[in-house]
């Protein structure tokens, strides 16, 4: 009798110490559950063409149910809110999208920028937006809000259904150079002058879990090796040399001091070392004769981005 009484004890002994284990495990997750979570969204991975399937240069980085937008492509609202929708990122809804930076003034990334300014405001945004990109950033901002005089003028008038948030329909425009330019609780975001046909920067984003560098559109440079160095997502452009055939000569030689082909991102790539390699902007002869000719040339991971993948 006493070896079963010491058995009972042993056994009641190991279970009550399970039993703590599985609580003090079940206390931890509030607290693992509230830390950084940062998530990629491509919310357009097009180019100029007006392809049905893929728009406007454009990406989301959320960080703590905040989003930092990258380029403003057309559609990038209604793109935003379909990550909302679809991928259940709230931070994505356009009434909260008050965060962005430009790479460079290209009207294909910046097509979209009115909509960012008044889409949000109009369904109820009340505060300014924020917006980084090279010199030039604020004459084009005062130009968009002047073309939509009449609209804000209307909109904010005794009679207006917007004249009690008025400050939502303003833009604070700040021109960068390169360094840290932006930094809050989320996130830490250094600019790197790259080449382009205009003043132009690829920018880095540190988070408390991840490191994220975006090209925007540029030739290769030592600087998006430097900024990447072993980041953990390296976002970038490529065209296809097959594809690159296929255009007028003059595009041609436009391309070759201010784009990326595939091989000269696989050797970037090599260098740089990234966890990831997303390509976005991409122009090819299909989808799968860019990742085949990437795959001939590359070794490391690396996917072709779809508008709304979100890694």
């Amino acid at each position: 009798m006493r070896v079963h009484a010491e058995l009972f004890r042993s056994s009641t002994f190991l279970v009550v110490t399970l039993l703590l284990a599985v609580c003090l495990i079940s206390a931890e997750k509030p607290e693992a559950a509230a830390m950084s979570k940062t998530r990629i969204v491509l919310l357009g991975t097009g180019n100029p063409a007006p392809l049905p399937d893929r728009s406007g240069p454009a990406t989301a980085i959320v960080v703590n149910d905040t989003a930092y937008l990258i380029d403003l492509g057309p559609g990038v609202v209604r793109r935003a809110e379909a990550a909302a929708v679809s991928r259940g990122i709230k931070a994505l809804e356009a009434i909260r999208l008050r965060v962005a930076f430009v790479t460079h003034l290209h009207s294909d990334h910046t097509v979209g920028y009115p909509d960012l300014i008044f889409t949000p405001w109009t369904i109820g945004r009340r505060v300014p937006l924020e917006v980084y990109g090279p010199i030039g950033l604020k004459a084009m901002t005062e130009h968009l809000l002047e073309a939509y005089r009449v609209d804000i003028e209307t909109r904010t008038n005794p009679n207006g259904n917007q004249r009690a948030f008025p400050d939502g329909t303003k833009v604070n425009a700040y021109e960068i150079k390169t360094g840290q330019i932006y930094k809050d609780e989320n996130v830490t975001v250094t600019a790197f002058a790259t080449k382009h046909a205009m003043e132009s920067y690829g920018y880095r984003f540190e988070t408390p879990d991840r490191s994220i560098v975006v090209s925007g559109d540029t030739n290769p440079t030592q600087a998006t090796i430097d900024a990447c160095h072993g980041c953990d997502v390296l976002i970038h452009e490529a065209h296809t040399p097959a594809w690159l055939a296929t255009r007028p000569e003059r595009f041609q030689q436009f391309s070759a001091k201010y784009h990326t082909t595939t091989p000269e991102l696989a050797d970037l790539a090599r260098e740089a070392k990234p966890r990831l390699l997303i390509l976005y902007h991409y122009s090819s002869l299909s989808a799968e004769e860019l990742f085949d000719d990437m795959l001939a040339r590359y070794s490391g991971h690396f996917v072709i981005g779809r508008d709304l993948d979100v890694y």
